[in-house]
């Protein structure tokens, strides 16, 4: 049997290797999770060698108007957008305009000051530049509109000392790394466009992903707006994320994650990454550069960006397992991993603050896709993820 959803065909799930009671379950947590006020709503997709065996629209995606979660929706994909602007960077190696050790003073040379002289592209991509490492952005930026000028963004970041050594210490921190990278891409542009535009013409357009961009319309009618569901007392995340649904407007250009998609956009960009690069006739990235992107390239080094959470929830310390891809790797070992503890080691993905992730285990041929609505603050998101993954995993029986 063959059903279609808004684009998206849907197949029988025993016929892809998966056990429907499995996949039940997987719906049946987000289900209990939008019912405990964890989030608000989720649109969830499993598929197998690039074939769906299961799609859900659960809950709202905007509670407080009562719409109802569904196919077509545009989400604000947070730190997930930096798997783009990580493709982005990729394809420019690919065509020896960049390389992974390119000294990004070379290419912005007004970064060259205050001991970061020496940064690499690889280290910005893994979050060990030692670069500055606040989530907001720096000093004298202001929060605000002010926020989405890359040319601003890049001036405030520059002028910031060195936060660390680079190499010693994995830090996340999205301005300084791949807001950077995002300028670095700019700037070796020969037709000097905007970052964004770069993003949709040499990605999203090649792809098929009309409904991709980098910002996004405020009163588009299909865009998911962001609302926190759970916080820690004394956060202060609530105005800082659900402020991004007044300023984030279709010229919003932070290429750290201001990223927008639906998930048959998603699924998209990650066959190209399960097919090592290519979809169709149109090859993004060279298999080449897919197989050394998509591994562990920080070893065993924690993110420390997460001290002050694993403390809080009383987490016990696991390693960053960053790629060159804007995400994650799996990895081995019984810790914290957004992609459970069945993904093979192998298992890829990215993850965006509190929302949205998907992940890639080529070993099953797996995807899964949750984009959801009502943000979890902080490793709150990684350990609903893990049980998500995990259920997803369970799923897969031959």
């Amino acid at each position: 049997m063959r059903v279609v959803a808004e684009e998206l065909d849907v197949e029988e799930p025993g016929e892809l290797g998966f056990d429907v009671g499995a996949l039940t379950r997987l719906g049946d947590a987000v289900r209990r999770d939008v019912a405990s006020g964890r989030h608000h709503g989720a649109v969830l997709l499993v598929a197998r060698g690039g074939r769906i065996g299961y799609l859900e629209t659960i809950g709202h995606t905007d509670l407080a108007r009562g719409r109802e979660a569904a196919v077509d929706d545009i989400f604000l994909l947070m730190s997930t957008g930096k798997a783009y602007t990580a493709a982005l960077v990729l394809m420019a190696i690919d065509r020896g305009q960049l390389e992974f050790t390119t000294r990004i003073a070379d290419v912005i040379p007004e970064f060259a000051v205050r001991g970061k002289q020496d940064v690499t592209v690889a280290q910005l991509l893994t979050h060990t530049g030692g670069t500055w490492a606040g989530f907001v952005p720096p000093p004298p930026y202001q929060w605000g509109p002010d926020w989405g000028d890359l040319e601003k963004m890049t001036a405030a970041v520059c002028a910031q000392q060195l936060a660390n050594r680079p190499g010693e210490r994995v830090v996340y921190n999205p301005f300084a790394s791949y807001g950077i990278l995002g300028e670095v891409v700019r700037r070796i542009d020969a037709g000097g466009r905007r970052f964004l535009d770069i993003g949709r013409e040499d990605l999203f357009e090649p792809l098929g992903m009309a409904d991709s961009s980098f910002g996004l319309a405020l009163d588009d009618p299909r865009r998911v707006p962001l609302r926190m569901a759970e916080l820690t007392p004394g956060a202060a995340e609530v105005s800082v994320m659900e402020s991004l649904n007044d300023i984030v407007d279709e010229n919003f250009e932070l290429p750290a994650g201001m990223a927008f998609s639906t998930i048959r956009d998603v699924l998209t960009f990650t066959e190209v990454l399960r097919r090592r690069g290519s979809l169709g006739q149109t090859r993004l990235l060279s298999p080449a550069i897919v197989d050394y992107a998509y591994r562990n390239h920080t070893g065993d080094k924690p993110n420390d960006f997460w001290d002050f959470n694993k403390e809080a929830r009383r987490i016990a310390e696991f390693p960053a397992n960053f790629t060159y891809g804007g995400g994650y790797v799996r990895g081995v070992g019984d810790y914290l991993s957004p992609f459970g503890f069945t993904a093979s080691e192998r298992a890829f993905g990215s993850v965006g603050s509190g929302s949205t992730m998907w992940m890639i285990d080529p070993e099953r041929e797996l995807t899964f896709i949750f984009l959801s609505a009502g943000l979890l603050e902080g490793l709150a998101h990684f350990t609903r993820l893990r049980r998500l993954s995990d259920l997803a995993l369970a799923a897969v029986i031959d």
